[in-house]
């Protein structure tokens, strides 16, 4: 097991979303000490490139950006195989008539201003600009035509008048036929490096830990954010997990390649010629599925 000497000097990044709690309830119920920073997927991506945190999940197009820096941790990820319900292209009209407009995006995001890029681009055909905000998503609406919002900002949102939302999960689902994957976990190389053992042992106990979590999504609910089935956002929150692909497969993996090919035809990021794992013993039997899907 991890013990509390060897990651005492261990930082951990969480995003603040609703979406990595699988990952993070009952993680370090052993008393486990490692120091966590929590903050959006932008401020978790800026925190790994700066050495700040050795293990977190990163955007997946932070990997791409400085690939020489990270090694990914084998069979985790947060996508989605059809929609996501958490990254939302918010128009006051339909999208085909955004060409040419100017798009307001969240200054949160990475992987979800790309994904939105190469949609417009390569699916639609569309030249748009782009202006990084961080206002609330109605702020952003009254600011522009559209505006791109995510986690739970997005799943939370309510219009105070009609808005058409495209979700951009779905599109790409619809587009190309392949889930989409919006982070990955990984390690920093140079910590990988120096303490490999360890590092392969937090990795088995954070894949047991979102198998036991995804297993039971009434009790981590229950736990982790205090919903219970009377709850009103019960149903909300209970089928937005439910719907998350945590598992980076073989399928994750070639949305993956996907992506990273129009993200680097677009001048995104560099080509990302190949995935760089951590190296693990492949363990006997059958993985629990990183899916509330039955």
């Amino acid at each position: 097991m991890v013990t509390k000497a060897a990651l005492k000097t261990a930082r951990v990044g969480k995003i603040n979303y609703i979406n990595t709690i699988p990952f993070y309830r009952r993680l370090f119920d052993d008393d486990t000490a490692v120091s966590i920073l929590e903050g959006s997927p932008a401020e978790i991506n800026r925190a790994m490139r700066k050495g700040v945190i050795d293990f977190a999940p990163i955007s997946s197009l932070e990997y791409a950006l400085a690939q020489d820096q990270y090694l990914l941790l084998p069979d985790l990820c947060i996508g989605s195989r059809d929609f996501s319900r958490s990254v939302l292209l918010l128009s006051h009209e339909k999208i085909e008539g955004l060409n040419r407009e100017k798009i307001l995006v969240s200054a949160k995001s990475l992987s979800s201003q790309a994904l939105l890029k190469i949609l417009l681009r390569f699916k639609y055909h569309f030249e748009n600009q782009f202006q990084t905000s961080n206002a609330t998503p109605d702020v952003m609406l009254q600011k522009g035509k559209a505006a791109l919002t995510i986690g739970d900002d997005a799943l939370f949102f309510e219009p105070r008048s009609f808005v058409y939302k495209y979700d951009l999960s779905e599109l790409w689902w619809n587009w190309r036929g392949l889930p989409f994957c919006f982070a990955v976990w990984a390690v920093r190389r140079a910590f990988y490096e120096a303490r490999r053992d360890e590092v392969i042992e937090f990795h088995q106990k954070l894949k047991r830990t979102v198998e036991e979590n995804m297993m039971d999504l009434e009790k981590l609910l229950s736990d982790a954010l205090e919903i219970t089935l009377s709850d009103k956002r019960f149903p909300q929150v209970f089928g937005y997990l439910f719907n998350l692909s945590l598992c980076l497969d073989d399928e994750m993996t070639k949305g993956l390649d996907a992506f990273y090919g129009y993200a680097a035809r677009a001048g995104l990021a560099p080509e990302v010629k190949e995935l760089n794992f951590i190296e693990v013993e492949k363990a006997s039997g059958t993985d629990l599925p990183l899916t509330g899907k039955r």
